[in-house]
Order: structure tokens, then sequence, then C-alpha cells
């Protein structure tokens, strides 16, 4: 798949997968006359950037644990503890979110009384 394929299939911008492979975090891609292919190792690569990075991983994070995978099973440990510490802040950002929304909804509420209030006191 050429560029603007994968671009326009990840909602992603070209200049971001070219950043992407020029910093580490893809590539090389292949290239047939200067024109890059994304083959589906790739997709799987991008689709994996961008888990991890909606979980809150930066890019320096996934860069280091892109390394840690090419230098192979090794590194299983040190890359299951990776993935295990980002799924629990991960968790823990989602139940702080969940709480504010709570309040979010309570606070909602008590407008909504209000301005009940307000029509029928006029």
């Amino acid at each position: 798949m050429k560029i603007d394929g994968v671009a326009k299939k990840y909602n992603l911008s070209t200049a971001t997968l070219r950043y992407y492979e020029r910093n580490g975090l893809l590539g090389p891609i292949k290239r047939v006359n200067g024109i890059r292919y994304f083959e589906e190792s790739d997709l799987q690569r991008i689709e994996f950037i961008l888990c991890v990075k909606e979980c809150g991983m930066t890019l320096g994070q996934i860069r280091h644990f892109i390394e840690m995978f090419q230098k192979g099973d090794q590194t299983l440990t040190e890359r299951l503890t990776v993935l295990e510490n980002q799924l629990a802040q991960s968790k823990q950002k989602m139940q702080q979110l969940r709480q504010s929304m709570q309040h979010l909804e309570g606070k909602i509420d008590d407008v909504k009384l209000l301005i009940d209030e307000n029509v029928y006191v006029k």
C-alpha cells in the first residue's frame, strides 16, 4: 500500500508516517522507484504505535519498546513489564476520567434543576 493509502486508512498525515520512519518507529519502508510501499508488517506496526500512543505512551517510550523488540526474545520479560505498566497507568487514568465524568453529570443535573426552578418561578 502506498503512503497516501496508509495515511488515509489510519487518519494520519504522510508527514507523520515519514517522521515515524525517520525516527526509527517504522521501517525501513520498502521503496520501488522511490515510492514507499507499506507491507502488512508495517501496517501492524502502525496499529501498535497508534494503540500504545492512545494509551499514553510517548514516542520515545514507543521507540525504546521497538528497539527492545528488535533485540529479540531476550527482551520478552522487559517488554511484558513495559506493557503491563502502561496498561496499569491507562486503567488508572480511565478510573480518574470516570470519576470526573460522574462529577460533571452531577453538576449538569444541578444546573438542570436550577433551570427548571427558574422556569416555574417566573
